[in-house]
């Protein structure tokens, strides 16, 4: 006669292991909920009922989620080795690795306010735990107690969770399991709604939840009649439910002597070797004049965060944040505070990336968000026109910023018969590059397009100077970040790829009244502008530290160090190395042609330096 208990013991239905995983999970869930308080303690109290409600629903539903996101590991193994024991085993270790994970992260967020990530993985791993949190003989003592509590507590859960399943309560499952599947749509959908409808003491919250990653659907939401219109009008201020700690203390100013006009003009994707006298003849011609900053690089290697980090002089790690809560910079504040009259213009759309919501969102209903155009070459010629007309119109009585972002080099276009850089490739195909490609023709097509901008840059130059606003005028001239072919011989096309200085080295001009022509060779980064214009041109008596990660770009003291973001991913440059940071945890440290330095790992000075800089400006 068969022992069905004995054979269940050793094997089991796949059915009931299935729902003895899946009651573990949700158990776990409850737990990680648990934990997870102390990220509560810590995010400033929602500030209405509707922030209360999105928190209440978001909390559990992503807890719910980092949970299941260990069960298909446990579903395969129950497919395929359906034994009791090992499933048991499988995902008690999966989910206690869960649980500790969230432990050491509520450590190190309360310490730098951001998240674990590969950087602050690896100096745990390697022994410098110690550089990472104050490591007491206490505190290793509380986690090592974690860990035997916590092994306990699993397999309580476990056999708690089996003593569950064998009363074959079915009916409570499923019920448990459509709740809980509900709870987790309504967190994206409620996410994407205040998303779409600028409602920031909702998406304010988001960063507080550890590895959540919230839907966001405005395109679809404004077809349905669903998106809203963000309120205009005046400065925005930073309401209770803020998150970010931006500036540090308040900011006192002194009268500069004489209150001058800024333009910024940046041209997307423009190569630091591509500022001379052949490709850019009006420009050089400037900088001829001007500061002429040698060895810049942006704060990314992707427009969102170039133009973030040259606006607001902070890490680009800081853009979620900021832009969750629509936190204007320092620097636009602080020009309309003083009445500047604004001439916004940019070929790419203002709302994609979101600088409709982060630089200029004190000023979205008054600008222009999109240019018309069939081409950004177009485009171009369009902003160009409406700059001219800007200029035009003012005077020396009041003081102007004006922003022109070009757009022609990031897509190699320009118009027929602007060509002087041959041979040229007419058309490109993506899909045949590779490490053999002939780059030049594709290099001549992007040299070709800069040199259509420096046209159309020298016809704004002249405008200044006909109306004679040029003595008047501070005139900064740069690339949102660099652009690649194949240079680095490893198959790199373009931008976004890597941290490599063909990728994030950018020219920096600044022609600044009454100031002598200079040529800097030491080491600057986007970061640094901010502070200089609010010092020099703003009279700002406060330390740069108190609102940005960078410093005047005259001050030529060594620089160990500065973080360039990208999309999922951020580096640390040193003058010797680039380390870079993986979504996935994993770190490279490459030298500067982008090869593995063999045997180097992370300096841990350098690594606790960034962190503390990319948690410096969140709310404690």
């Amino acid at each position: 006669m068969i022992n069905k208990a004995a054979t269940f013991k050793r094997t089991g239905p796949r059915i009931t292991l299935f729902r003895w995983t899946a009651w573990f999970t949700a158990a776990n869930a409850v737990v990680l909920m648990l934990i997870s308080v102390q990220y509560l303690k810590l995010m400033p109290p929602p500030d209405s009922a509707l922030a209360t409600a999105s928190l209440g629903i978001s909390y559990l539903g992503h807890f719910f989620s980092l949970a299941f996101y260990l069960f298909p590991a446990s579903a395969l193994m129950i497919a395929l080795y359906p034994r009791r024991w090992a499933v048991s085993g499988l995902s008690a270790a999966l989910q206690l690795a869960l649980v500790l994970g969230v432990v050491i992260d509520t450590l190190v967020f309360t310490q730098y306010r951001f998240h674990l990530n590969g950087m602050v993985l690896n100096l745990l791993a390697s022994g410098a735990a110690g550089e990472v949190l104050p490591m007491t003989g206490k505190l290793w003592l509380l986690l090592a107690l974690a860990v035997l509590v916590g092994t306990l507590a699993e397999y309580a859960i476990a056999w708690v969770c089996w003593r569950w399943v064998e009363k074959r309560r079915r009916s409570v499952g499923g019920g448990v399991a459509l709740a809980v599947t509900l709870l987790v749509l309504s967190t994206h959908a409620v996410y994407a709604w205040a998303d779409a409808n600028y409602v920031t003491s909702v998406t304010s919250q988001a960063r507080y939840l550890p590895a959540f990653q919230p839907l966001t659907a405005k395109r679809l939401l404004a077809r349905l009649g669903l998106a809203g219109k963000r309120e205009e009008g005046g400065l925005a201020i930073p309401g209770p439910h803020s998150g970010l700690h931006y500036p540090l203390e308040q900011l006192s100013f002194r009268e500069p002597p004489q209150r001058l006009n800024l333009l910024v003009i940046a041209i997307d994707s423009w190569r630091f070797d591509n500022l001379t006298a052949e490709e850019t003849p009006n420009i050089w011609r400037l900088s001829q004049k001007a500061w002429r900053f040698e060895n810049h690089l942006s704060s990314g290697n992707a427009t969102r965060f170039g133009i973030f980090g040259l606006f607001y002089g902070l890490y680009g790690t800081y853009w979620h944040a900021v832009l969750a809560e629509e936190r204007s910079p320092v620097l636009m504040r602080e020009l309309l505070r003083r009445d500047y009259r604004m001439g916004i213009y940019a070929s790419a759309p203002l709302v994609s990336p979101e600088f409709d919501r982060t630089v200029f969102a004190d000023i979205r209903g008054k600008i222009d968000l999109r240019t018309g155009g069939d081409s950004p070459a177009a485009k171009d010629r369009a902003i160009t026109d409406k700059m001219l007309k800007f200029i035009d119109a003012q005077s020396a009585r009041a003081p102007f910023f004006g922003f022109m972002f070009y757009d022609a080099p990031h897509t190699q276009g320009h118009p027929p018969g602007v060509a002087p850089f041959q041979p040229e490739l007419k058309e490109v195909n993506y899909l045949k590059l590779n490490n053999e490609y002939d780059p030049r023709p594709f290099y001549n097509r992007y040299r070709n397009s800069v040199y259509y901008v420096d046209t159309l840059v020298g016809e704004v130059l002249v405008a200044l100077e006909k109306k004679g606003l040029m003595e008047q005028t501070v005139v900064v001239i740069t690339g949102d970040h660099g652009e690649e072919f194949n240079d680095l011989k490893l198959n790199y096309w373009g931008h976004g790829g890597n941290f490599s200085r063909y990728q994030t080295q950018t020219p920096m001009v600044i022609l600044w009244p009454g100031k002598g022509a200079h040529v800097y060779s030491h080491a600057t980064t986007h970061l640094d502008l901010v502070p200089t214009l609010m010092k020099e041109l703003l009279g700002c008596r406060n330390e740069p530290g108190a609102f940005s990660n960078g410093r005047s770009l005259l001050d030529t003291g060594a620089r160990p160090f500065t973080v360039i973001s990208s999309w999922d991913t951020f580096s640390v440059n040193e003058p010797d190395r680039i380390t870079v940071t993986h979504p996935a945890g994993d770190i490279e440290v490459l030298d500067a042609a982008y090869r593995p330095i063999r045997g180097a790992a992370p300096r841990p000075g350098i690594a606790v330096d960034a962190m503390r800089g990319m948690g410096k400006f969140f709310a404690r």
